[in-house]
Formats: C-alpha cells, sequence, structure tokens
C-alpha cells in the first residue's frame, strides 16, 4: 500500500453538506431493513460518480490497497470501499475518512470482514509502507510480509491486514513481479504509471 494523502484532494461538497443527514437515515432505515442502502444524488449526479472521480485522485488511479492500475470506469473496474465495513460501522457509511476506491479483488477479499486487530490504515498521517511491510524476495519470494524490526503486536496489526486485503492470494506475488519484470525493461520510469508501485520501488534496483 502506498501512503495516501488526503489533503491531496478536499473533501467532495456532497459529503460536507449531505453527509450528517445521510448517515441519520441510514441509521434509521436499517432499523427496519437491515439491507438497506443508497448512495443518493447530489445535484443531480450520482453521488457514486463523485466519490469514485475524487477518491481515484487520491490514488493516482491506483487501488488504494495493492496498487493495481489503471482503475477507471469500465477499465479494470474500481469500487467504492468502506474500509470500517458500513454494516457493522453505519455511523462512518459516509465518513470521507472511511471511503477508499478498491479494485475488485481487494474488496471482495475484505467484503465485511473487520478483524479484532487494528488493521494498517493507508491515509494515516504516520503511515509508511516500510514501517510496517517489507518484501520477501527469497523465501516466499514476492510476498508482502511484516516489517519484523517491529514489537510482536505491530507484526501481528501488519500480518492481519496482508490476510484482510489477500496481498498474497492466488496470482499476486507473480503479478508483482511480472509487473516489475516489464517495468524494468521499459523506458516509461515513473512509476505511477504502473500497477503496484509501492512494490517497484522496492525492487527496481
Amino acid at each position: 500500500m502506498n501512503k495516501i494523502n488526503r489533503a491531496n484532494v478536499k473533501k467532495p461538497e456532497c459529503l460536507e453538506n449531505k453527509a450528517n443527514e445521510w448517515t441519520k437515515e441510514y441509521i434509521d432505515k436499517r432499523k427496519k431493513n437491515p439491507s438497506f442502502w443508497n448512495w443518493h444524488q447530489y445535484k443531480n449526479e450520482k453521488v457514486t460518480s463523485i466519490l469514485a472521480e475524487n477518491l481515484s485522485q487520491l490514488t493516482k488511479f491506483h487501488c488504494s490497497y495493492c496498487g493495481v492500475f489503471p482503475l477507471k470506469q469500465n477499465i479494470g473496474g474500481r469500487s467504492i470501499d468502506h474500509f470500517k465495513p458500513k454494516s457493522k460501522f453505519p455511523e462512518l457509511a459516509y465518513e470521507w475518512t472511511n471511503l477508499f476506491i478498491s479494485c475488485p479483488d481487494c474488496q471482495r477479499n475484505k467484503g465485511a470482514s473487520f478483524p479484532y486487530y487494528q488493521l494498517v490504515k493507508p491515509d494515516e498521517e504516520a503511515y509508511e509502507f516500510d514501517y510496517w511491510f517489507e518484501i520477501d524476495w527469497i523465501i516466499n519470494k514476492n510476498f508482502v510480509v511484516p516489517n519484523k524490526s517491529r514489537t510482536q503486536k505491530e507484526q501481528e496489526i501488519a500480518q492481519e491486514t496482508i490476510d484482510w486485503l489477500g496481498l498474497n492470494n492466488g496470482d499476486r506475488p507473480k503479478e508483482r513481479l511480472r509487473e516489475l519484470e516489464k517495468y524494468k525493461s521499459s523506458s516509461v520510469k515513473d512509476i505511477w504509471q504502473w500497477s503496484y508501485p509501492f512494490f517497484l520501488e522496492r525492487g527496481k534496483n
């Protein structure tokens, strides 16, 4: 996960003006219908469209979690994800700092679960990839693993985050390596024009 700086994109007007009202409505309607959900419209525009564009700008159209690129409408898909699921934290359903742009795989992996442990959140002011994680280049090739220099508790939090997002599931480690190999042989050296910039940054040399 690359660091996300919320200050780079202003909180959308629709949330500034309507978040409290929409949150109250959501909480009230869930009492009768637990599956109720509505993203609303704002000034004749779908709120999903407004948020997706703003959240994508925050990550330069990369998935907030795994870093796959590009996340654009009808190109690889993109979803608005609630970091803390709205089913368990309805008060955060329209909270700007709880919303992230995500690829379908990461959203499917995390689903509506939220582990007991604190999780690593990429928009926290103090977040740095190298504090929490490292890349295992030798034993589990290209796996994202907890930083072994951290405390036991911190390593548990990092591992819980890795498992929650499925960062090492299936072919993801191989996909990161393939992207790194293509990057090294390409003349395009801006890591933000590629998937997995956090991985490329640590493997390019």
